[in-house]
Parts: structure tokens; C-alpha cells; sequence
């Protein structure tokens, strides 16, 4: 195995942002953010020929998802770096994402995958293509949060 070049270092760390930015833009709503990750022609695939394609597309996909949930908490995690180079990346990350549907009086637990193909834009890590794999998943009655905590803000950009 070769040594990684302050330039390899850097770039994996840009990539990480991007993939942790993911996260923190469906947390919080963030459509803007959620759209900007993405290249003009990204895709998302949830498998079984769901996929959405196009920057337009996918902020309308992220508007109904996140819109459903009354709070959501994305843990990425175990970032595997299988190339990077040539501003290029493919990368292997794992998620347990937790969903809040008061509504439906539904906790949603899903545990699995992001197999990324990222581009380097110029002015950031950007993916080109995003595939999500689920290990598992369980739904569990939802609870109250406890009144002494104060849950974050989502945005208002729906």
C-alpha cells in the first residue's frame, strides 16, 4: 500500500464533508444544501429500479421525504475510500438513519449503505451517484420527547 500524499489526505477529508453534509441537509430540511450536493445530473437510487435523476428531481424527492418526519437523526459512519483520484471517488459509507413520524405514531430505525460516486466540481466534493442499501430496518411506536429536551430546528424551505 502506497503512502497518501497531503493532497489524498485533503481530498478524502472534502469527501467526508460532503457525505456528513448529507446527513446534516435531511436533518435539518435543507433542500438547498441536499440539491447543492449533488452534480446537475446526480442520481439516487433506492434500489429496484428507484431512481431519481437530475438536481431538479432529487430536491423534489428530498422535499417529500423529509417532509413526512417530524424529526430525523443520519449517522454516516465507516467511510471506505475504494478510489480517489483523478477528481474522482467512489466510496462505501454505512448510516442508521432514525425517523420520527408523530403522525403515524411511528419510529422508523433503517441501517445500512451509501455506495457513492463523487466528482471534484472545482469548488467542492459534489456526488454523481448515489445508491442506498439497507441491511434492515424496524418501525417501533413513537415517544414523546421528554420536555426537558428542546428539539433542532428543521427549515422552513418545504
Amino acid at each position: 500500500m502506497s503512502r497518501l500524499t497531503a493532497d489524498d489526505l485533503v481530498a478524502r477529508a472534502e469527501i467526508s464533508d460532503t457525505l456528513h453534509a448529507y446527513s446534516r441537509g435531511v436533518d435539518r430540511c435543507d433542500l438547498d444544501l441536499l440539491a447543492d450536493l449533488f452534480t446537475t445530473d446526480g442520481t439516487f437510487d433506492y434500489g429496484h429500479g428507484n431512481v431519481t435523476a437530475g438536481r431538479d428531481a432529487l430536491r423534489g424527492l428530498f422535499a417529500a421525504a423529509t417532509g413526512r418526519y417530524t424529526a430525523t437523526s443520519h449517522h454516516v459512519s465507516t467511510i471506505s475510500f475504494l478510489h480517489v483520484g483523478d477528481a474522482t471517488a467512489r466510496t462505501i459509507s454505512y448510516v442508521y438513519a432514525f425517523h420520527d413520524n408523530a403522525e403515524q405514531d411511528r419510529h422508523l430505525h433503517v441501517w445500512g449503505c451509501y455506495e457513492d460516486e463523487l466528482v471534484d466540481d472545482g469548488d467542492r466534493w459534489r456526488i454523481r451517484a448515489r445508491k442506498v442499501r439497507v441491511a434492515g430496518a424496524k418501525t417501533t411506536g413513537s415517544d414523546p420527547l421528554p420536555d426537558r429536551f428542546e428539539r433542532y430546528d428543521r427549515a422552513a424551505s418545504r
